[in-house]
């Protein structure tokens, strides 16, 4: 039944994360967990689920002229080595959910929060304080295995970085390069020799993810108003963290 139950609920996630520019690695880990998988794996099958998805995601923001390259290459100066880093770092079972949990709870709170009035674009950014904020998140999404966007979106409202299509896109580029820096850290970590082993369990979950990914991503870049993709956003964390931390204390 859970070869053909996580499979489905894969694809919803991919599909409902894709519309906001996100892969959907906080749920995929949430979902792994409730399934009672081995917590070394979890990182590492929803970094392949969040590569696949994003990868779809931002092919499909460039070629729509969704991205903007200045806004988005200083996030990526120091988030790289530092998301490979975060990937090295073994965290106990407990802790790893923890702070996952916690990190996304506060995150979707404070984007719920945010007016609309602050979805107009700043005239001004600051590329020390990107590059900061990437390399802080970076070390971060490396140590639960995510790839970040879902931590960069909040704050990037916060600072009205840029109109919420784009740091939409922004942050699907950002989930890719660190999803990928946080699974060679993630690999070098476990061995090489893990590699069949997830590749048996990440196959079906990945061509989930594309058809879920796709779908997403069309959603977000032709129907989709800027304040819907916040509020869709916002619940989304919220509700992943009060599962995560319902699973490990109650």
């Amino acid at each position: 039944m859970t070869a053909f139950i996580l499979p489905v609920l894969f694809f919803a996630t991919a599909a409902l994360y894709a519309t906001v520019g996100f892969g959907g690695g906080s749920t995929y880990t949430a979902l792994l967990v409730m399934m009672d998988d081995a917590i070394w794996r979890i990182p590492i099958i929803a970094l392949i689920c969040n590569i696949t998805v994003v990868a779809a995601g931002s092919y499909l923001a460039v070629t729509r002229r969704a991205f903007v390259w200045q806004h988005a290459a200083p996030f990526f100066i120091a988030s790289v080595p530092l998301a490979f880093i975060g990937g090295l770092i073994a965290l106990r079972d407990e802790t790893y959910i923890t702070l996952l949990a916690i990190s996304l709870l506060l995150a979707g709170l404070r984007l719920l929060l945010i007016g609309d009035k602050d979805i107009i674009a700043s005239p001004t950014q600051s590329t020390g304080k990107a590059i900061a904020i990437g390399g802080a998140l970076g070390l971060l999404s490396g140590m639960v295995g995510i790839g970040g966007g879902i931590f960069l979106a909040p704050i990037l409202y916060y600072l009205r970085w840029a109109d919420s299509k784009t740091i939409a896109a922004l942050c699907s580029f950002f989930i890719l390069v660190n999803s990928l820096a946080g699974l060679a850290g993630q690999l070098v970590k476990n061995g090489a020799g893990v590699i069949p082993e997830i590749a048996e369990v990440a196959l079906p979950l990945m061509a989930a993810t594309l058809l879920g990914g796709l779908l997403g991503a069309r959603l977000l870049l032709e129907y989709l108003s800027p304040n819907k993709i916040q509020q869709i956003t916002a619940l989304l964390i919220i509700f992943v963290a009060t599962r995560l931390l319902l699973q490990l204390y109650f």
